[in-house]
């Protein structure tokens, strides 16, 4: 089994990676119940199960007036439309060796994991004497889906 370099690791949108990423996170969540009763852990041991499953992704990023993938400006767009929009949390497809990244971003290679978002935060910093940066918080509408096979 090979260890996987976080740079590979990517979140898409829309199809497209997102412009300078320096992070990428994904998180999937389950609410609990409180099943909690008298059989079950002698009155001392609280018991739950999992209920409601969610999920969500952020992304850190360069900010950039114009990049190969998603940027800031994109985001925005897409934030302010406040419609769903295709994820994708995946190894990009690209060999390790293409260092130049394609003219429309990278692409995400199978498995992947793969659902619609919306944009619930965009967040731009720009710190005196720094590189501006931004961080784009995605939450999940309905399932997250792993895809094994095909595109």
């Amino acid at each position: 089994m090979s260890k996987i370099q976080g740079g590979n690791l990517m979140l898409f949108i829309g199809g497209n990676s997102i412009a300078y990423a320096t992070n990428h996170t994904l998180e999937i969540s389950g609410e609990t119940k409180d099943t909690s009763n008298k059989d079950e852990g002698g009155g001392n041991w609280k018991s739950e199960e999992v209920g409601i499953l969610s999920w969500s992704a952020t992304s850190e990023n360069l900010f950039c007036d114009e990049g190969a993938g998603k940027t800031y400006a994109d985001l925005f767009d897409l934030m302010v439309a406040k419609t769903p929009i295709a994820a994708v949390f995946s190894l990009r497809n690209e060999a390790d060796s293409v260092t130049t990244v394609p003219a429309n971003g990278w692409t995400p290679k199978v498995p992947k994991y793969t659902g619609n978002v919306v944009i619930t935060s965009l967040s731009l910093n720009a710190p005196n004497g720094e590189y501006a940066t931004f961080t784009a918080n995605f939450s999940g509408v309905g399932a997250l889906t792993k895809v094994t096979s095909g595109n």
